[in-house]
């Protein structure tokens, strides 16, 4: 609508508008500047006027709607997430207030001449313009992306796709004497839109919208990323101010420095671009099993020399490679190393040992696989050595872990890793090696499930700048052909997972996974299956609430399936607890 700029004693930067369509009119859904490159992040409203009858502000859940699309539409939905949308629009060269979009160019564009304009337009690579007879501007936008993936948003983990863009606004509202709605929106590659998709779109987010009833005073913010708004028509006057902003302001690039968790300086690793990774932990065939995630999709891996498999591991590594699936740089690598290693003399041997195995020549994180030493084992006499010597027994050495910590560092010195850090590690473990690192832990890899849910700790590492990957993210499902779980420990039957799993119409495993991912986690999940496979990727069209976060954490027991307390001494009588 025509917008009207009032100057505020604020500052001469804020741009302070009257825009508003006719009272009669409802504004399509749609998430506010969703069709340029950087729409802002929050809009914040505040009603002054509450309409007489109507005027709500109606919202609906983005990710609904993108799931709704993507399983009713698969093909326009993978179409629009390759080619984006186009926009077409004719703008009139004065203001017209009989349009529900009839604002200027000059206005749309803020500029004050023709010239200044077109530089404005030439500038935008791939968005078309003409000059039509009568004066007005056509403009064809440039493919914008229509779908998008929200990641993180500061210290909260989002990963959902968002049907984020005004492709059902400009085909319901985007109507007058010069633009013809139906003509509105394009795919990015110049293909038409299904008119029938398009309708039925529109017609499941005004059945699945919740209007919000206004009252005088009343505030609220709208994550512009997530939620898409519209409005309702009324009668009477109504006034609503909003308010457009970008990210929240930065906080501290710095943790408050502490006894409990030495301030970190760089918070980066807590970034991360992919939420999930594939184990190679008792797989039956690590060579395709490996090939194959990778081709579903999966890019972080995470393998161990006590695993036995990180040779098959890097045959099914080179083939996806070699294939053109995916490059070396692609990949996220993780392996680790093993107990009878941490004399600092045999840390690069061991290290180079997995590079050797996996056939990479680095990789891009290297985890210290428990807080434990043990004898050292030749690795030409047995590898992998388990958790036995020659002798087949357990026999626990002193051992400086600041030594070992700093022969760590030497690889990321010599680029063998990119980053260090430590796996089964307890909170005090995690202090000690900080209180001496040169280059800090960039990650913990810890066992988390529901039945586990390590709050404290958690907070803990991320509070000190570690990222947080969680291996067993399902519970003790695989610790059952060990006898370290039951079947009275299998979540996927608990009636509370099986609620949820109903509830939002996923998988009890995707339940759990998303459980975890939410929580600022990186779940490591694993099958040999194809479907499944893709079945715990399918995690980013649905959203677990508040309600569902909670009522998953109430059943933490504190059981803990993979603990060397327990069985170190049933198998080999050495008594080693490192939790407690």
């Amino acid at each position: 609508a025509p917008r009207r700029i009032i100057p505020v004693r604020a500052g001469s930067d804020i741009v302070y508008t009257a825009n508003e369509a006719p009272p009669d009119q409802k504004i399509p859904f749609h998430h506010e500047l969703a069709q340029v490159a950087d729409p802002p992040a929050y809009i914040f409203f505040y009603c002054d006027v509450p309409a007489e009858t109507g005027g709500e502000t109606a919202l609906i859940d983005s990710t609904l709607v993108y799931r709704y699309v993507a399983d009713n539409f698969p093909s326009f939905m993978e179409k629009l997430k390759e080619h984006g949308a186009r926009y077409v629009r004719t703008l009139p060269q004065e203001d017209d207030p009989a349009s529900p979009i009839g604002r200027s160019f000059y206005n749309s564009y803020q500029v004050s001449s023709v010239q200044e304009l077109e530089k404005k337009l030439n500038d935008v690579k791939g968005l078309e313009y003409e000059w039509q007879p009568d004066g007005s501007l056509k403009v064809i936008t440039q493919p914008i992306p229509a779908v998008r993936m929200i990641e993180q948003q500061g210290n909260h983990a989002i990963y959902q796709w968002t049907f984020h863009n005004a492709v059902i606004a400009a085909f319901l509202g985007w109507e007058d004497c010069r633009n013809d709605r139906k003509k509105a929106i394009r795919f990015g590659n110049d293909d038409e839109m299904d008119e029938a998709t398009l309708e039925a779109i529109a017609d499941f987010m005004e059945k699945n919208k919740v209007s919000y009833v206004w009252q005088k005073g009343d505030v609220f913010a709208l994550n512009n990323r997530l939620v898409m708004h519209s409005r309702n028509h009324f009668t009477g006057h109504r006034r609503v101010y909003a308010a457009m902003g970008g990210e929240a302001l930065p906080l501290d690039n710095k943790c408050k420095i502490n006894i409990a968790s030495p301030g970190a300086n760089d918070l980066s690793a807590l970034r991360v671009s992919n939420p999930l990774a594939f184990g190679f932990w008792r797989l039956e065939n690590p060579e395709e099993t490996a090939y194959r995630a990778i081709k579903a999709g999966f890019r972080r891996l995470d393998s161990a020399c006590d695993y036995g498999n990180e040779e098959a591991t890097g045959r099914g590594i080179r083939r996806a490679i070699e294939e053109g699936i995916c490059r070396r740089e692609d990949l996220y690598i993780t392996t680790k190393l093993w107990n009878t290693y941490h004399d600092p003399q045999h840390v690069p041997l061991a290290l180079e040992k997995s590079l050797k195995d996996l056939g990479v020549s680095y990789v891009d994180e290297y985890l210290i696989h428990f807080p434990i030493s043990m004898e050292f084992v030749p690795f030409d006499s047995k590898y992998p050595p388990e958790w036995s010597n020659l002798d087949g027994e357990m026999v626990i050495v002193p051992n400086d872990i600041h030594k070992t910590w700093a022969a760590m560092e030497s690889l990321v010195d010599a680029n063998k890793a990119h980053c260090i850090g430590l796996s089964n590690f307890n909170c005090q473990h995690i202090r000690q090696v900080l209180s001496v690192a040169r280059i800090r832990p960039s990650s913990l890899q810890i066992e988390c499930h529901p039945h586990l849910s390590q709050s404290k700790l958690i907070r803990f590492a991320r509070e000190a700048g570690m990222r947080v990957s969680v291996f067993s993210p399902l519970g003790g499902t695989s610790y059952i052909s060990l006898n370290m779980s039951t079947q009275d420990d299998l979540l996927f039957e608990h009636s509370t997972i099986k609620y949820l799993s109903n509830k939002h119409s996923k998988t009890p495993a995707q339940i759990m996974l998303r459980w975890a991912i939410q929580r600022n986690t990186i779940p490591i999940s694993k099958s040999s299956s194809e479907g499944r496979m893709k079945e715990n990727q399918g995690l980013f069209d649905f959203c677990l609430h508040h309600q569902d976060m909670e009522s998953i954490d109430s059943l933490n027991k504190n059981r803990r399936y993979n603990d060397p307390g327990v069985f170190c001494e049933e198998a080999f009588g050495t008594f080693c607890p490192i939790y407690e």
